[in-house]
């Protein structure tokens, strides 16, 4: 789930000095009077007022804010001018002194912009010291012990900021109620949820355009809706159609957040469709959107499209928490998977195996990609390399079991490992058949191709026998020749041919 704790930036703050001869709902003079009362009037951060500074400071805030702007021309701010830029809104606040704590304020933000936090906690911990009532310190401050995972730390920073300027300090508020949101979801305590929703009341009270508010709102009442009270499902939706409404009203104005838990809502009311068109308006709205990356992947991969899923997944593990969610490293082996890119699924199940050695998902999905998959690939042989990719298979299926143990949540997927390793012992077995099988159709085979010799063998001597027989039992008798003598015995000019002769006396 994606956090909606935020860090005061310098884009909020620079706007504080054109602020000069108004006084805005909620601001304190140096001396924490309310409106009307002594001191100077404008933009004041509990009692550090920079709208009452010298044209001097002010000259030099202005000087040190175009700097910082001229380094973030290119989109960030880096390398060696982290610290150019930091020393001069620093510069501004020595040479000036408190009135001027947004300079220092600011120097510690360009060090969280810069991804050094340790540099910028120092000069936020000065500040809480120097100017007790500027809220922002302590936000900023919350938001490093938050990032480090001592929330409990960050939530009393974060409550010393709402009560050092109690008709104000918005983004402390707002993270108060982030914070207080994350407590709700593990305990689904309705005192936390109170607290939460009346924190985020007290910014729209003070801010009723909050952008930050909205989104804060909107998903502690889908988070009580979506995990014990329906109806709070309709007011979130309330909520999100207000926020996009009243934003757009201001510049056409979009929320990633807003669009998100929106497509949440139509997944409660399984409207997947739907819901993916949205996470993507919230993608669109900002790119790297974690949770909206997260739930278009998930989607995708029940629609099949395996490619929007992966970009999706490999956009979502860009951020350092979602590194080590194995519920994502899965769902990327899934979707590579599926595109056919088995040597980089078989990768992400490592991962997630290497991130929670005890959850036997990752052992079950191995089988299936060694067992329909690597040794299903075409020019493999199944009598050899096929038989070495499905006792890997097995080998998973046998780790998939012994991990699940007796966890019902399991139960289904243990049944089916088992069947799948019967089918494997079913495989190997018929493998073994078939190659005894093959064996003996080859010796039967050579055996009549033995006899079937021999025989041709034996027919062509008995052929050859007979044609000799036939040679020497065949020479022609002579017959006689014409005009012969007529034979011995035989009167000259005998009977008539038939006649009987007649013997002479």
């Amino acid at each position: 789930m994606r956090n909606l704790i935020k860090l005061a930036s310098i884009g909020a703050l620079a706007v504080a000095l054109s602020a000069c001869g108004k006084k805005p709902d909620g601001t304190t003079d140096p001396d924490g009077v309310g409106p009307g009362g002594k001191g100077p009037a404008g933009a004041t951060q509990g009692g550090a007022n920079p709208a009452a500074a010298t044209a001097e400071a002010k000259a030099d805030f202005e000087k040190a804010v175009k700097g910082y702007l001229s380094a973030k021309s290119d989109g960030k701010v880096s390398g060696d001018e982290c610290e150019r830029v930091s020393a001069e809104f620093t510069r501004v606040y020595k040479a000036h002194g408190v009135q001027m704590a947004i300079a220092q304020f600011n120097a510690g933000v360009v060090w969280d912009e810069c991804g050094q936090s340790d540099k910028a906690e120092p000069i936020y911990s000065g500040l809480i010291s120097a100017a007790p009532k500027f809220d922002l310190p302590y936000n900023n401050l919350g938001v490093i012990y938050w990032k480090k995972g001592q929330d409990s730390k960050a939530l009393d920073m974060f409550k010393k900021g709402v009560e050092a300027n109690k008709l104000s300090a918005r983004a402390a508020r707002n993270n108060v109620a982030g914070l207080m949101r994350n407590q709700y979801i593990g305990n689904t305590d309705l005192n936390v949820f109170g607290e939460a929703e009346k924190s985020i009341q007290g910014v729209l009270a003070l801010d009723s355009g909050n952008q930050a508010a909205y989104e804060n709102l909107a998903r502690i009442y889908y988070d009580r809706g979506h995990l014990k009270d329906k109806s709070y499902l309709v007011l979130a939706d309330l909520v999100v159609t207000q926020g996009i409404r009243v934003l757009k009203n201001d510049n056409n104005k979009e929320s990633s957040d807003i669009f998100n838990i929106k497509g949440l809502l139509l997944l409660e009311r399984d409207n997947q469709v739907d819901a993916l068109k949205t996470f993507k308006e919230a993608v669109r709205v900002e790119p790297t959107h974690v949770e909206a990356n997260l739930n278009i992947g998930f989607i995708s991969i029940r629609f099949r499209d395996y490619a929007t899923a992966e970009g999706a997944f490999q956009v979502a593990l860009k951020s350092p928490a979602q590194q080590k969610n194995i519920e994502v490293w899965l769902a990327l082996g899934v979707a590579q998977r599926g595109l056919k890119k088995f040597k980089e699924a078989e990768e992400s199940y490592k991962r997630a195996l290497k991130l929670a050695a005890t959850d036997p998902r990752a052992w079950f999905n191995l089988g299936v990609l060694y067992q329909d998959h690597l040794s299903t690939q075409d020019g493999v042989d199944p009598m050899k390399e096929g038989e070495k990719l499905i006792n890997v298979a097995k080998g998973h299926y046998n780790k998939f079991i012994e991990a699940a143990g007796a966890n019902k949540t399991y139960a289904t997927r243990v049944l089916e490992a088992k069947d799948r390793i019967a089918t494997i012992d079913q495989t190997f077995e018929f493998n073994k058949i078939s190659i005894e099988l093959e064996k003996k159709a080859a010796e039967m085979a050579k055996l009549q191709a033995e006899q079937d010799a021999a025989e041709r063998k034996r027919l062509l001597e008995l052929e050859k026998q007979a044609m000799e027989a036939e040679n020497a039992g065949s020479a022609p008798t002579p017959s006689p020749a014409a005009g012969a003598a007529p034979a011995a015995g035989a009167p000259a000019g005998g009977a008539p041919a038939g006649a009987p002769a007649t013997p002479k006396k």
